[in-house]
């Protein structure tokens, strides 16, 4: 019997998730089940001894290894295959994942402009440019939240974000996003002067897109309207540094109500933004090792 490559097996476990609405996988999900598929320098049903051996002489980084190891423990669950070492092996990458991220975090402190900086900078930005720049610094948006369709009304259902005015106050109905699924639709309520006036002087009419494709579209492709985004951000430095930034600044003004209300805007609990985003957590893990 021949035997199945790692294209067969993924595609094969591809097709089984189709089926199951519960575990539903995102475009980009699927393509790095993908390209992991050509990677890999071994079968993914071969011994698990072999895969471990193989993984960490091939690959360094313990994030990268442990994505590869998530996907490969599936696709051996879901073929019956043991899994029992992969699981112990990638546990024991845990703190070798919080320890890069800490280096990172550290690194990315000493070459980012601090608060004032691009505060000042937001305050001289008009037009679109100020839209985007608040939603991430005052609601820490996710590029994918700024895909904003303008509304007069607000339709009865929509799987899109809106943008709409309601008097002196911007609402925003924000329903396609990362956390979607655990957080429900998000609704932001904006009753901020210059924000209003800027969103006004758009002349936009009903159903028009923020950042629309040239021939006024919406744009679906993700990597195109991420760099948009982007070229759109203070200094280019794009959403999730800008994120980082404000974090730093509400923690060490113990500004802790504004940092509930950037989570809660986000869809990101507290305890993801004091590891992953706050460029804190690697100095205070340093000042404990000292005393």
């Amino acid at each position: 019997m021949k035997k199945k490559t790692n294209s067969d097996l993924i595609k094969k476990f591809l097709e089984h998730l189709k089926n199951d609405k519960e575990k539903k996988l995102s475009a980009q999900t699927i393509k790095t089940y993908d390209n992991i598929s050509n990677n890999l320098p071994f079968n993914i049903l071969t011994s698990q001894t072999t895969i471990i051996s193989k993984l960490k002489n091939t690959y360094n980084n313990p994030n990268t290894l442990s994505l590869y190891l998530n996907m490969i423990i599936l696709i051996r669950r879901f073929n019956d295959e043991e899994h029992d070492k992969l699981i112990k092996f990638r546990n024991s990458l845990s703190d070798s994942i919080k320890k890069e991220r800490k280096n990172n975090l550290d690194k990315m402190d000493d070459t980012l402009p601090n608060y004032n900086k691009i505060k000042e900078e937001l305050d001289n930005l008009s037009g679109v440019q100020y839209l985007i720049n608040y939603l991430m610094m005052n609601n820490g948006l996710r590029n994918k939240d700024l895909n904003l369709k303008f509304v007069k009304n607000k339709p009865e259902e929509s799987d899109e974000n809106l943008i709409r005015i309601k008097g002196k106050t911007v609402l925003l109905n924000i329903n396609d996003y990362k956390t979607e699924k655990s957080h429900g639709e998000k609704v932001l309520k904006i009753n901020d002067s210059k924000f209003l006036e800027e969103l006004k002087k758009l002349k936009l009419t009903d159903d028009d897109y923020i950042i629309p494709m040239k021939n006024g579209d919406k744009i679906k492709n993700i990597t195109t309207f991420n760099d948009k985004i982007k070229k759109l951000t203070i200094g280019n430095l794009g959403q999730n540094r800008l994120v980082k930034i404000v974090i730093k600044h509400l923690l060490n003004n113990k500004q802790f109500d504004k940092l509930e209300q950037l989570g809660r805007d986000r869809g990101t609990s507290m305890s993801v933004l004091l590891t992953s985003y706050n460029l804190e957590n690697g100095n205070d893990q340093d000042k404990k090792e000292e005393e």
